[in-house]
């Protein structure tokens, strides 16, 4: 098994989803969240036959919230994209008012375009991260991180 190796930025086109790792297909294995650092890791493996294994790390930093459905084994992902924050908030609007009302994921806004506003302020981007079956959700967060491992 080789070392895992530096954490690197992760390249994402806008109109194509990550290019730099691809992750698309890759089995997630482990999800961790460390509230207090603001931090959460995906941990995902590439597996075909007569090929070697390969792990992905993604890291997404300066979280301010997430969300994920159908959190089971096995979660395949399609994609981790980048999403304007009026999509991502359209697309999810019915969560956003729904915990509102509970502090999430900000106390400091009434209606969705005053929320879009406050996460463009604080420089935040939108993540969606979109599975094939299993995990599906979106990662509100300053920025992703990667780290790769060949796995014999």
């Amino acid at each position: 098994m080789d070392e895992l190796s530096e954490w690197q930025e992760c390249q994402i086109d806008p109109s194509r989803g990550m290019e730099v790792p691809a992750v698309h297909d890759n089995y997630v294995t482990a999800l961790s969240i460390d509230l207090e650092q603001g931090t959460l890791i995906l941990k995902t493996l590439y597996q075909e036959m007569n090929q070697r294994e390969e792990q992905t790390d993604l890291r997404f930093f300066g979280v301010l919230a997430h969300h994920f459905n159908d959190i089971m084994a096995p979660s395949i992902l399609f994609d981790v994209e980048w999403n304007t924050f009026q999509t991502l908030l359209n697309e999810w609007e019915w969560l956003f008012l729904k915990r509102k009302k509970h502090g999430w994921p900000l106390r400091s806004y009434e209606t969705i375009p005053e929320l879009e506003n406050v996460l463009k302020e604080r420089d935040l981007k939108a993540y969606r991260v979109r599975g094939i079956c299993g995990l599906d959700g979106f990662v509100i967060a300053e920025k992703v991180e990667y780290r790769t491992q060949a796995i014999n």
